[in-house]
């Protein structure tokens, strides 16, 4: 079981924001929903997932958990700045690849600006 690990920073583009920004935790359309600051940057078959905050801000206390069956690393909550990424290996029940457990989601967990927490979740298929 790999443990979640930084990556490193992302390209910036000339706004000095993450290429393929969708906004920042603090974003809200109309209907109040807040526009998710991630995206998956990578992903493998051995369940090897890479995500990357594209946001313009430093999100806080981000961490992983998993629903359903599979193992995951430890994910101790960390501060990720804009551009950076995370990286985060899933399992399935006997180390089979996390295509696997089809029954299982991850869940990437981070605290807004204004305290909230949000959750987003990844498919692993």
């Amino acid at each position: 079981m790999a443990p979640v690990a930084p990556v490193g920073r992302a390209p910036r583009d000339a706004g000095g924001r993450g290429a393929g920004t969708a906004g920042d935790a603090r974003g809200h359309d109309a209907g109040g929903a807040i526009v998710v600051p991630w995206r998956i940057a990578q992903r493998s078959g051995s369940g090897v997932i890479e995500v990357e905050n594209t946001g313009a801000s430093a999100l806080h206390a981000v961490r992983f958990s998993l629903a359903g069956d599979g193992l995951l690393g430890l994910s101790l909550p960390r501060t990720v700045l804009p551009g950076e990424r995370l990286r985060v290996a899933v399992r399935g029940t006997r180390a089979e690849a996390a295509a696997e457990a089809p029954d299982s989601l991850l869940v990437l967990r981070w605290f807004a600006a204004d305290g909230r927490e949000l959750l987003w979740p990844v498919s692993l298929t």
